[in-house]
């Protein structure tokens, strides 16, 4: 977890350490031209999409939605449920929920999704287009059947007998649709 005090400077924090390490002078033309400043403008590139994903929060607010650069994994930011007073980014992809994590501010579950891969603002209704296909559904009912196997209801097998039984059920509704 991030224990820095501005979540939104914290590449604008890295520019700074790094360009100290590197000896590199960002006011210094022939610093700025040399090939040693890439890593300087590789991190300026991250604060930018950053401040891209902090601009949407300030927009929308709990509920803003981020994408992976290939825009086939997603991030809901939200309050935390299981932890109150604590927020949390939940990803997810076409078949369901991921992976959460939690962490004490709005802002730090921000920072802590982009650098998850999180990096860019996803469509408000991405969740919900989504969460109406049948691939949905299917993902949700296999992750009551994963989190039975994690917690030793389920042996591996089983959860896959689980797995083809959702399967099939989705097949018989689609065949008498």
């Amino acid at each position: 977890m991030s224990k820095c005090k501005n979540f939104r400077n914290y590449f604008a924090d890295q520019v700074l350490v790094t360009s100290e390490f590197l000896g590199l002078d960002l006011n210094n033309k022939e610093d700025v031209d040399s090939p040693r400043f890439s890593l300087i403008r590789e991190i300026q590139v991250r604060q930018e999409k950053l401040q891209a994903l902090y601009a949407e929060l300030d927009e929308v607010g709990v509920g803003m939605i981020v994408a992976n650069e290939s825009g086939d994994s997603f991030a809901l930011i939200l309050p935390d449920a299981s932890e109150p007073g604590r927020f949390r980014y939940s990803g997810f992809r076409a078949i369901g929920w991921m992976t959460h994590y939690t962490v004490d501010t709005l802002d730090e579950a921000v920072l802590e999704a982009f650098k998850a891969g999180y990096t860019r603002v996803a469509a408000r209704d991405t969740l919900d287009k989504m969460s109406a296909t049948t691939e949905w559904k299917k993902g949700c009912e296999r992750l009551a059947h994963i989190q039975a196997h994690q917690n030793g209801h389920l042996t591996w097998t089983e959860m896959l007998s689980e797995f083809q039984t959702i399967e099939l059920k989705y097949a018989q509704q689609q065949l008498a649709a």
